[in-house]
């Protein structure tokens, strides 16, 4: 529950298959673009910048996953929505959940007039049967893929290290009627 973070998915996942022995399985958990969608929309509203970095689509997280060197990726998703009684009590738990890591944030400090405004914002009509309490929605990402036994590419030329020729044999694969 940390690749929402990074900088770089991307990296983060070589760095997981590199560190990963062969057929075994990563297995992780992240926040998608669902995620606080009424935060987005209430700051976009306010014409206020994002309140967070974006989230990366689970479809694009899979295929970051092939172009790693997974094998098999499987994704899944779901939205959770957690409510507060207070703007202030959301906001408080949500900070505990990390900063705003987007280059593009708010660079100065915000006034107390500004944190005031934003609390009023996020208090819902208690006309919408939720009994005024602040809502925000999760989407969980989950994912998993196996990390794959190394395979002699195909080309005109082609090299192989020792140590993945060893592999290749331990496993039974001496690539008879391949080419």
């Amino acid at each position: 529950m940390i690749l929402h973070h990074l900088p770089d998915p991307q990296a983060s996942m070589a760095r997981w298959l590199r560190l990963l022995a062969v057929d075994g399985l990563l297995m992780f958990s992240t926040l998608g673009p669902g995620t606080l969608a009424s935060l987005r929309a209430l700051y976009a509203r306010q014409r206020w910048p994002a309140p967070h970095a974006p989230f990366v689509d689970m479809h694009d997280l899979g295929d970051m996953l092939v172009q790693a060197g997974f094998a098999d990726p499987v994704m899944d998703q779901e939205v959770i929505t957690l409510t507060w009684p207070t703007a202030a009590a959301a906001l408080a738990e949500l900070r505990t959940l990390g900063g705003n890591a987007d280059r593009a944030r708010f660079a100065g400090l915000r006034t107390p007039r500004w944190r005031a405004a934003l609390e009023q914002a996020l208090m819902p009509p208690h006309d919408e049967g939720n009994a005024g309490r602040v809502a925000f929605e999760f989407e969980i990402v989950y994912g998993h893929a196996v990390r794959p036994a190394p395979r002699a590419r195909v080309a005109g030329e082609t090299a192989v290290s020792l140590d993945d020729m060893r592999g290749m044999l331990r496993s039974g694969a001496s690539g008879k009627g391949t080419r």
